[in-house]
């Protein structure tokens, strides 16, 4: 017999969150949140940032792609997964403490990695700033979710979730810059700036965010997800230098035991790393599948746009920042007013507007691909418009149809899978390009000449965007009623 944990009863009515403006002024909400987005901003265009200057950091070190390829792997690994583990601690240490502790994680490490004196302390230091910055992208939304009363969290959401999607798409241009201005070690020095915002932060938040629920962490389950997970992850990581092959097979077997045995787990004790009940709603199962698919697709496709963009069309960084930006700008200046929106007309229909913007998009850069810059940045643009109708809509819509008690677990684990999407996207996207032949016609039916590879593995992305598509039939609409914790 399950047993339940004592501080949810299945029987109490949820209560909202505070919202902002119980305790503070509009001008310091609008500061707080300014906050919000330029730490979460620091947060994921660091990671961006970083895969420009991979060659340039193999290069000093003296190491090959497989050996520096995991300055991005470990990073991205401990990212996603602490995304939940960051959720669950929330609860049980305070909000506000941990948010600040991300913020010093991820300054901290920076200035460290900007010193790093081998390959092998680089990488270890890669996934220290992996497992602390994930608290500030999956906080940041906590935050907004507690303090923000449901009618004002979409417009919330979409400003600091549009800093992420700007983010993802200006990093390898500002990248570019920064290698060329100072090399490698100016990136990571850049991003340890945001050291400086661990007391502001501390300062504006409201203090009642440390209000904790629960008083035990899960070890075990918290170990089980992440190695399963990782088990998972790591098995398409290895695709092109293993294939098919028994190791991968292993693994896949090896993560699914893992999970299963969690599913167990916080079936049967009292206070387990994730509460059951988040699984148990379909509404949260469809917006998951939604957000992995949707930011597989788009990690994927970023990554392979200036691999061929500098590979096929040989143009120059600045060249692919200049293609990249329209999608980049699209998002920023969209996101907030598309979170507006779905807090009037529910979260389903900009989500599957979007969908469709994005498949269009794909279509249009796989087109494309290795021939006119214009037409990519076209696809791009598109994609970008279709991301920002997304992106703010379901992370509120998750937000919503969680009661506060299972706040701090439900979005840790929700923004695990979304950000685990982008690893799987871009493992995907790399294997897509490395199975085909050189001389591989395009499906499309199109002379693209070496283009054509790439421009099958974006049409291998569109078909996670064509699912996603019919997914949103899921998504709840407007003002969604949150889950009932049932007896």
């Amino acid at each position: 017999m399950a047993h339940h944990p004592p501080h949810a009863p299945r029987n109490a009515e949820p209560q909202p969150a505070p919202p902002l403006h119980d305790y503070a002024d509009a001008r310091t909400a609008t500061i707080v949140l300014a906050l919000l987005s330029s730490v979460v901003f620091f947060a994921v265009v660091n990671g961006n940032m970083v895969n420009v200057a991979l060659p340039f950091i193999g290069r000093d070190f003296g190491v090959s792609e497989g050996v520096y390829g995991w300055v991005v792997t470990g990073f991205s690994l401990t990212f996603g997964i602490f995304s939940a583990i960051h959720g669950r601690l929330a609860d049980l240490v305070g909000l506000r403490r941990l948010y600040c502790a991300g913020i010093l994680a991820l300054g901290a490490t920076s200035l460290m990695l900007a010193a790093s004196p081998s390959i092998e302390i680089m990488i270890f230091l890669r996934f220290l700033q992996g497992a602390g910055s994930a608290a500030l992208p999956a906080l940041g939304t906590m935050i907004i979710a507690r303090v923000f009363a449901p009618h004002r969290r979409g417009g919330a959401m979409g400003l600091v979730l549009g800093a992420v999607g700007l983010a993802a798409s200006v990093g390898p241009f500002l990248g570019g810059i920064l290698v060329e201005l100072g090399g490698w070690r100016l990136v990571y020095g850049v991003t340890g700036l945001v050291t400086f915002a661990a007391p502001v932060a501390f300062r504006l938040l409201p203090e009642s965010l440390d209000k904790r629920f629960g008083d035990s962490f899960d070890t075990p389950g918290a170990l089980l997800l992440s190695l399963g997970v990782s088990a998972w992850l790591y098995a398409f990581t290895i695709i092109e230098q293993r294939g098919f092959g028994p190791v991968f097979f292993g693994l896949l077997v090896l993560g699914l035991v893992l999970l299963l045995i969690f599913w167990r787990r916080i079936h049967r004790i009292d206070e387990p790393f994730a509460q059951p009940e988040v699984f148990k709603d379909r509404r949260y199962l469809a917006n998951s599948a939604v957000a992995f698919l949707t930011n597989a697709t788009r990690f994927g496709t970023i990554v392979l746009v200036p691999i061929f963009l500098i590979e096929v069309n040989h143009v120059a960084p600045m060249v692919v920042g200049l293609v990249l930006l329209p999608g980049a700008l699209l998002i920023a200046m969209i996101s907030p007013f598309t979170g507006r929106y779905a807090d009037r007309v529910g979260a389903r229909q900009p989500i599957t507007i979007g969908m469709v913007l994005i498949i269009a998009g794909n279509l249009i850069t796989a087109y494309y691909a290795g021939g006119w810059e214009v037409g990519v940045g076209l696809g791009m643009g598109l994609y970008g418009l279709g991301f920002a109708l997304i992106q703010s809509p379901i992370v509120s819509a998750t937000s919503q149809i969680l009661p506060p008690s299972l706040t701090g677990s439900g979005m840790g684990i929700f923004m695990m899978i979304f950000f685990l999407g982008g690893a799987f996207g871009v493992a995907l996207s790399v294997t897509a390009v490395e199975l085909q032949a050189k001389g591989a016609s395009s499906w499309l039916g199109f002379d693209l000449g070496p283009g054509a590879i790439y421009s099958n593995a974006i049409l291998t992305l569109t078909v996670l965007a064509t699912l996603a598509l019919l997914l949103t039939r899921g998504v709840p609409g407007l003002r969604p009623k949150p889950m009932e914790l049932t007896p």
